[in-house]
């Protein structure tokens, strides 16, 4: 089974030292898929010459592509990963966010895709993501259609699957059948959250004469109340419409770091508040310390795999790791 990584990232120190860790964890942590073929795309603009040498001098096999830049809301870049990457060139393609960290092997994430009990396998969505669309069901019969649609088990009942897509799998034959319409109705569900969020915070008086003379375009509530979750849930109406065998993913491999027994962690933004743009700067050592005090599992493993990463490159000499940090955060 050919098993490709695909990355996205932007060209700044804030998304490539983030790339570097998630790559550096990979090749130390990853088992049986520690040298996976990666793919990384870049939005809008390519990497200079000096970052991709440092990159394929320390984590090959690698290689690099850019793609347009998907601007409906920020998360919808990371869909560049369907067309960046010819699905030919493997039977299953592994995307991961770039603020994801390997802390244990990952051979058993394709388990199920193996077995052929799934060809599409994502985490399920939290609490959090599956309160951000009030009335799912109406978004499966409006994108969907009439086909047949399949639902997924958790637990003893079914449901509509909602991801938290930070890292998902999918066969070629999957990824080929879903992408067109994931972007689609990114931007379809985008664009119409955009118009009732401007509608719903007019004056009184003239959003009741745009809802009589505009009934289609008002709804009384939102099908989607933040724009965030937007990306997920156009993944999970794609795999609906397809009829995709979908399967949830061990949140073991979608971690956000609260339990001991995890294999990626998630350096969800809103827990772990470091200096992305200067983590591996010297100026890093104050918060890596104070992780490695946690009682966090993901902060102590984060802490001591960023202190790993800088004693392991403190001699590298190249003209990529002496380039100046920026002052992003």
């Amino acid at each position: 089974m050919r098993l490709r990584l695909g990355i996205v990232s932007e060209t700044n120190d804030w998304f490539l030292n983030q790339v570097k860790l998630c790559l550096f964890s990979l090749r130390t942590n990853g088992g049986a898929f520690r040298d996976i073929p990666v793919t990384l795309i870049t939005n809008s603009e390519p990497l200079s010459a000096a970052q991709k040498g440092f990159l394929e001098n320390h984590f090959s096999p690698i290689d690099f592509r850019t793609g347009p830049r998907l601007g409906a809301i920020r998360h919808t870049s990371k869909l560049n990963v369907f067309y960046s990457i010819d699905p030919s060139s493997y039977d299953v393609l592994l995307y991961m966010d770039c603020d994801t960290v390997v802390r244990r092997p990952l051979d058993r994430m394709v388990d199920r895709i193996r077995s052929g009990e799934a060809h599409f396998v994502c985490r399920r969505g939290g609490r959090t993501d599956r309160n951000r669309f009030p009335d799912f069901d109406a978004l499966v019969r409006r994108f969907c259609g009439p086909g047949p649609k399949k639902k997924v088990l958790h637990g003893a009942s079914e449901e509509w699957p909602m991801f938290n897509s930070g890292v998902f799998l999918g066969t070629a034959e999957a990824i080929r059948t879903i992408r067109k319409d994931a972007i689609e109705f990114t931007y379809r569900l985008f664009n119409e959250w955009q118009r009732i969020d401007v509608i719903e915070k007019l004056p009184p008086e003239l959003k009741a004469v745009i809802e009589a003379e505009y009934p289609s375009k008002v709804r009384t509530q939102q099908d989607v109340l933040d724009d965030w979750p937007i990306e997920q849930g156009a993944l999970a109406l794609a795999c609906i419409k397809a009829g995709i065998n979908v399967r949830y993913l061990e949140e073991a491999f979608n971690s956000w770091g609260g339990d001991e027994d995890f294999h990626v962690l998630h350096c969800f933004k809103s827990l772990y508040k470091f200096r992305r743009g200067a983590m591996f700067s010297a100026d890093a050592e104050p918060w890596i310390a104070e992780y490695l005090e946690s009682d966090i599992p993901g902060k102590r493993f984060l802490g001591g795999i960023v202190r790993k990463y800088r004693h392991t490159f403190s001699g590298d000499r190249s003209r990529e790791s002496r380039e100046p940090q920026s002052i992003l955060s």
